[in-house]
């Protein structure tokens, strides 16, 4: 028996095709989900008991722009909220979440990535149909206010920097575009990429804001860093002799809470952790990087330092745990690495003794319980806040076993699920860094720096189809949202 384990929380239906990201807003209390289906869902958690519940799911859901004037179907979904403990050894009680509102009849084709604005105002989504709509609230209705153009075809993921200035998007012609928000709703285009060879999958920011990752089909990841006129490479991982990086299709990188390392998972069916070698590590700054940054204008990050020349080496694999392709993977704040794959299964890997996790998770709940330090009662409030007009805070894959499709595949075709079995739980590999602390939302970061990367648990068939998407909640990190071909949404509770 796992020391630790994901309890299924809440299953969100809804969409009508395959849903292909989640995205949790800044403050945790929304969630958005996209699919083929051509619309964004907003899910929000009813509160206050029974009684909230059946108010939420008769009040009329926030419209959005160009709907039939539904924006959501006001059904709510039975859960289970991780909120209240009977004792810390028991399952919560039921809560239900619903559909605040659907953003639709803008996007021709699948809708392939969704993400927050900084502030949780805004929305921006990628799709198939080469263009990126950015949406904003404005007297309850979501309306789309700017629609990003140039990319040849399909997008495959958008990204806001730190402080909301730059959008960055990556696609299918194999470029990285950034864009800088200007007066008036509109953004222009700072910078064209075009350092990759094949089909670019994710584009993720630093936590600092001074640099851009982005990884995909030609089996490689780059580190784009701003030199105060223009952006360029500084970094690629991966492409160069055996055992330099993967060796096919990186489907998805997250860096840690901190900064200093980053994840990267693909079609070889390894999750690898790259730490930096630059002096005082990432989130240093070196004076070029500064002056870059006092620049303003131009398409500079305009958050915190980051060394202008990174230096990230593998510090770890993780291999042998994973059946078929790990299509996504999120670093949460408690220190924690969840996965999504092709074997329908989710995972969660950690540093150290999982036993100890548990008993940190046990003595958390004792704590949240009595009100005590490190309790989960102000998160929980926020999170548990419904969705109202104030209240809203401020693909493309193999199918089956196959390997991953080529760049000029048609992404929008359905493919084949599967069955696996476990891994071995508690399972050790590799060395790696990190750093101790509190993790987000009053939770305790789990895992010992310097200890051994090791499965501490894993669900298997999590979905009915492949898993697409994993995302851990940024104010209840023991909260975690995945998506599937099987078109659900579901929520999961770490005990």
């Amino acid at each position: 028996m796992d020391c630790v384990s994901l309890e299924l929380v809440a299953s969100l239906p809804g969409h009508q095709d395959r849903v292909w990201c989640v995205a949790w807003s800044p403050k945790g209390d929304l969630l958005a989900s996209c699919s083929g289906d051509k619309t964004v869902r907003i899910w929000a958690r009813c509160s206050g008991g029974a009684a909230a519940a059946a108010a939420a799911a008769a009040t009329p859901p926030l419209g959005a722009s160009g709907s039939s004037g539904t924006g959501g179907d006001g059904d709510a979904a039975d859960g289970v909220s991780p909120h209240q403990h009977q004792r810390p050894d028991q399952p919560p009680p039921p809560q239900r979440w619903y559909c605040a509102a659907i953003l639709d009849q803008c996007h021709s084709r699948t809708i392939r990535n969704v993400a927050w604005s900084p502030s949780g105002r805004a929305l921006a989504t990628a799709s198939f149909d080469a263009t990126v709509s950015i949406w904003e609230l404005s007297g309850g209705v979501w309306e789309q206010v700017a629609e990003l153009e140039g990319h040849e075809n399909e997008v495959k993921c958008v990204a806001w920097n730190p402080d909301g200035r730059l959008i960055a998007t990556c696609g299918r012609d194999r470029s990285v575009w950034i864009w800088e928000s200007m007066p008036g709703r509109e953004f222009e285009c700072v910078d064209v990429k075009q350092g990759h060879s094949q089909d670019v999958k994710v584009v993720r920011w630093h936590p600092g804001g001074e640099l851009l990752v982005s990884a995909g089909y030609d089996d490689t990841i780059k580190l784009w860093t701003y030199d105060g006129d223009e952006w360029g490479c500084s970094q690629t991982l991966g492409g160069v002799g055996p055992g330099s990086g993967h060796s096919s299709t990186v489907w998805d990188v997250s860096w840690d809470p901190e900064g200093q390392r980053l994840a990267s998972c693909s079609d070889d069916l390894t999750v690898k952790i790259w730490e930096s070698r630059a002096a005082g590590g990432l989130a240093a700054g070196h004076a070029e990087g500064a002056a870059a940054a006092a620049g303003g204008s131009g398409g500079g990050g305009g958050g915190g330092l980051v060394p202008s020349r990174p230096d990230l080496r593998c510090g770890s694999t993780l291999s042998g745990f994973h059946q078929r392709t790990i299509f996504s993977l999120d670093w949460g704040n408690m220190g924690l690495i969840a996965t999504g794959d092709g074997d329908d299964c989710i995972s969660v890997f950690g540093q150290g003794d999982p036993e100890l996790a548990r008993v940190a998770l046990r003595e958390h709940e004792r704590e949240a319980q009595l009100g005590g330090r490190g309790g989960e009662g102000t998160a929980a409030a926020a999170a548990t806040t419904p969705a109202s007009a104030g209240g809203i805070p401020d693909e493309d894959r193999p199918a089956g076993q196959q390997p991953s499709r080529g760049p000029d595949e048609d992404m929008e075709d359905v493919g084949d699920g599967g069955d696996g079995g476990a891994a071995p739980a508690g399972r050790q590999v590799g060395g790696g860094g990190g750093r101790g602390g509190a993790g987000g939302g009053g939770c305790p970061r789990l895992g010992r720096a310097g200890q051994s990367w090791g499965l501490w648990t894993r669900v298997v068939g999590a979905h009915d189809a492949d898993v697409n998407c994993v995302r851990w909640n940024p104010a209840q990190p023991r909260l975690l949202a995945s998506c599937s071909d099987d078109g659900l949404v579901r929520l999961w509770w770490l005990r």
